[in-house]
């Protein structure tokens, strides 16, 4: 028997559910997240807000049919009689074939460069996210994967436009690929002006606009249909991406109806910081990492100490002179890194995995934001009560990782329950909940603890982490493993920092509104209070004017709640003559009451030390970026800081 090999493709074509391809629902939902994705990435790198426009189009099966159909000359009395002879089954029948649509997502990125195009869309297991740093990218695959789906399915090719700005043209691309030899095939390359004329887009445009005709199921087809698991993923998108501006339009030429245009606006202005590409951390290698390393010293003519300061984080020259003592007799600082043979390198990885290193640092790392967190859950759910928490960088096998999450109370479309929302390096996972370390973290807290019903109540618990090594269980990665104590206890205890603020928001709120009520109540029986205080006073009055004595000698003070200076005398003659009415007792007592609930408020604030320190943060979003800060004031329900934009021109 001969050896056989497959390429990259023809992999990833014949173990397509590996990339999230099981059907072809599935494989519209992937293709579309992948150039969303990208699209983020795109936008994030050059500090552009995103904004990305979405577009899913039916093509008709016979429009897929006609490109490859073998023509032979027709007779149109016998075609229109044939079309006529065809029964609702059969008419049914067609109805369940196979559906397709034209997938296109154009962003305002930083675009692709012109020579580049090719490898990056054509070629598997090529691009640009294989350093160490967070990524929302999983194998490498992204487009790519949805053109061997194209291929498979429409044999249509992928088009590409894409510029990097003013002074660049417009590149426009259609390509192919070649499965056994995992090479691009280029069917047209060329630039265009970008003056809006030479191309469908505005003079100066940038950004990237990718197309693809694959099989799919939005709402109908062969197998599940994929329009809410879509519109889901955007609106979950929208929460974890609150600075993006999505638009998501389906259209149908055949059914103008089913027609689709959704909106998904930009909260914020505020984007997270970039991850920073870091070196291996010293725990976290194996001995094919660092035998890939020892490759690129080597061209670099390194020796072993310059080896281990510039490949390996947590190693300065002093701690790399203390590593090649501890390596032995037979290792000196000047080696040089090439002659170090397997022996050798395996003994070096035992010792830096073996000694203790400080934690990596976060700065590989680009969470959400507890505040971009916050935005995006108000915007997307509007719940009534919602609390956030931001864990601190935490280490799993030497690679940095942070949890934030946050929990809400009610809010629409929110079923009572738990409603969990995942998400991994800022993307939002929708498969396979029950598995996922979140879901049962979350079924795991003692939500009665916190005064919050587990089966009545709409929580929301939303969990986001980032890693520059997402610990994914399954070949879909679609959910993360509850196995790694670190993380759960990181889920867990950022749920519970949530659910102890929800705790005090509840209680509070509480408070209030059994204070609310009591003042409703005494507001409700002022009238009937101001009659019989009214009637009182008059029986009072008559009496002192029958018996011709000063009240202030016959009746006792304190019968009477009397305010400082207040002459009783003089009072009870005004009653006499009916100078006090009703009307006017109903008054008093309702200020009484307004006054007494401003004090009692003033005096729990005291009590609650809310003067001391803010509970909480709360930003106002400026008309422009660029913003300094000028005072701050602490007032009594709040700190309040003013600040001015710096004036930037017309």
């Amino acid at each position: 028997k001969s050896v056989q090999s497959k390429s990259p493709a023809e992999f990833f074509a014949e173990h397509k559910s590996i990339a999230g391809f099981d059907n072809p629902g599935k494989a519209l939902y992937t293709t579309l997240r992948e150039f969303v994705e990208n699209a983020l990435d795109a936008a994030e790198e050059i500090g552009a807000l995103p904004a990305i426009d979405i577009l899913i189009e039916h093509v008709p099966a016979l429009e897929i049919s006609n490109l490859y159909k073998i023509t032979e000359p027709e007779k149109g009395e016998d075609k229109d009689k044939d079309r006529e002879k065809e029964s609702e089954a059969e008419k049914k029948k067609r109805a369940r074939t196979k559906a397709f649509y034209r997938v296109t997502v154009r962003d305002n990125g930083c675009g692709m460069p012109h020579d580049e195009i090719p490898q990056m869309l054509g070629r598997v297991l090529s691009g640009t996210k294989y350093n160490l740093k967070q990524a929302r990218g999983r194998f490498g695959l992204g487009a790519k994967m949805a053109l061997i789906w194209s291929k498979m399915t429409t044999s249509q090719p992928l088009t590409v436009y894409t510029s990097r700005g003013q002074d660049s043209m417009v590149t426009h691309c259609s390509l192919d690929l070649h499965m056994h030899s995992n090479e691009p095939n280029i069917l047209k390359h060329e630039k265009l002006r970008n003056d809006g004329v030479a191309s469908k887009f505005p003079a100066g445009w940038r950004g990237t606009e990718i197309s693809v005709t694959i099989e799919g199921n939005w709402s109908h087809g062969v197998g599940q249909s994929y329009k809410w698991k879509i519109i889901n993923y955007i609106r979950r998108l929208g929460i974890i991406t609150p600075y993006a501006e999505i638009i998501l339009r389906y259209v149908d030429p055949a059914a103008p109806k089913s027609n689709l245009a959704v909106k998904f606006c930009r909260r914020t202005a505020i984007m997270p910081p970039l991850p920073q590409a870091v070196h291996h951390h010293p725990s976290s290698v194996d001995l094919v990492v660092v035998a890939e390393l020892q490759r690129a010293a080597t061209e670099k003519g390194h020796n072993l100490k310059t080896f281990l300061k510039n490949s390996f984080s947590s190693i300065d020259g002093g701690v790399a002179d203390d590593v090649i003592k501890g390596l032995g007799d037979k290792f000196s600082a000047d080696m040089p890194v090439a002659s170090l043979d397997k022996p050798y390198l395996n003994h070096l990885v035992q010792v830096l995995t073996s000694r203790e290193w400080p934690d990596p640092s976060g700065e590989a790392l680009s969470p959400a934001g507890a505040y971009n967190l916050y935005l995006g859950i108000t915007k997307e759910l509007h719940p009534d009560l919602i609390a956030t928490h931001s864990e601190p960088p935490h280490v799993w096998q030497g690679h940095a990782f942070i949890v934030e999450a946050a929990v809400s109370l009610g809010g629409k479309t929110v079923q009572s329950g738990l409603n969990v929302f995942r998400f991994a390096n800022r993307i939002p996972l929708l498969f396979e909940t029950g598995s996922d370390v979140i879901t049962k973290t979350a079924n795991e807290i003692k939500w009665t603890l916190y005064k919050i019903n587990k089966n009545e109540d709409k929580i929301g618990v939303f969990v986001s982490i980032v890693s520059t090594k997402i610990p994914f269980k399954g070949t879909n990665k679609e959910f993360i493993s509850d196995e790694i104590p670190p993380i759960k206890e990181a889920v867990k205890n950022a749920l519970q920092r949530c659910c102890v603020q929800l705790r005090s928001k509840i209680v509070r709120r509480k408070n209030a509104q059994e204070h609310k009520e009591r003042k409703k109540m005494l507001q409700k029986y002022v009238p009937d209070a101001a009659r019989a205080i009214a009637s009182v006073l008059k029986k009072t009055a008559a009496e002192v004017e029958e018996h011709d004595e000063p009240a202030s000698k016959r009746l006792r003070l304190e019968d009477f709640v009397v305010v400082d200076g207040m002459d009783v005398d003089k009072f009870l003659a005004d009653v006499a003559l009916g100078r006090v009415s009703d009307a006017q007792l109903q008054a008093k007592l309702a200020t009484h009451i307004d006054q007494y609930d401003a004090s009692e408020a003033l005096e729990y604030t005291l009590r609650s030390g809310r003067l001391q320190a803010p509970e909480e943060s709360f930003h106002i979003q400026p008309f422009r970026p660029e913003v300094k800060q000028t005072m701050t004031m602490h007032l009594t329900g709040c700190h309040l800081t003013l600040a001015t934009a710096l004036y930037t021109g017309p």
